[in-house]
């Protein structure tokens, strides 16, 4: 009787197949093996479960000039490209996880005794409000909590983000800055976070907090939000 030779099972094929291979690069040869394409196309792996993310992965590229334009993109320019809210959750950790690497972590050894301090602390800052409003948690001695960017979403959305956090951080007193880069800030009574910075003075007093002020930076200039606060 003629002996049977066994099958050989081909190697898997399709995107499932294409990511065991580029999770066995980096396993065997690590990540730097990899082009600036493939690198963007294994963070993708995590926000598009099954379909093929290099055609995603080049697209963006294309669009930012370069790998570290994609990473430093702000989400909404990522929304523009084209990413969905799991692609631009993906892309943006890599980014954030750089900058921390870079600038030493401040919190707890920072001390807002005046506003020159924060306004000098947030020129150290790569961004001091990448795409939104930041916002400083403070404890008795103004010393820094956290720094955080306050949450997209409607203005009482994002109060109660801010609210919760602060207390959670055992915060005694907020300051908000929104940077506007090379944009000179309108007169206050016009900005958009008007709303949202009367919520915070009036629902952090009902919870013993102190929302101190909103600063609106922008080319070379300072506008405090202080005076509309109570209006």
């Amino acid at each position: 009787m003629k002996e049977t030779k066994p099958i050989k099972t081909p190697a898997r094929v399709g995107p499932g197949g294409h990511r065991a291979r580029m999770r066995e690069r980096i396993r065997v040869a690590g990540a730097h093996s990899l082009a600036d394409y493939e690198l963007l196309e294994v963070l993708l792996f995590a926000a598009t479960p099954r379909r093929d993310t290099k055609p995603q992965a080049k697209a963006l590229l294309a669009t930012f000039g370069s790998l570290e334009a994609v990473l430093e993109a702000t989400p909404s320019a990522l929304r523009a490209a084209g990413l969905g809210p799991r692609g631009v959750a993906v892309i943006s950790v890599p980014g954030e996880v750089a900058q921390r690497l870079a600038h030493a972590d401040l919190r707890g050894q920072v001390v807002f005794t005046d506003m020159a301090v924060l306004l000098d602390y947030c020129d150290r800052l790569p961004a001091c409000t990448p795409d939104g409003m930041r916002m400083f948690y403070l404890d008795s001695a103004r010393q820094m909590l956290a720094d955080e960017v306050v949450p997209a979403g409607l203005p009482p959305q994002q109060c109660r983000a801010v609210l919760a956090r602060a207390l959670e951080l055992h915060t005694v007193s907020l300051i908000a800055v929104r940077d506007m880069g090379r944009h000179a800030p309108p007169p206050a009574e016009n900005l958009p976070e008007l709303r949202l910075v009367r919520m915070l003075y009036a629902h952090a007093r009902l919870l013993g907090l102190m929302f101190q002020d909103c600063l609106v930076r922008g080319a070379g200039q300072v506008v405090s939000m202080r005076g509309l606060m109570e209006r």
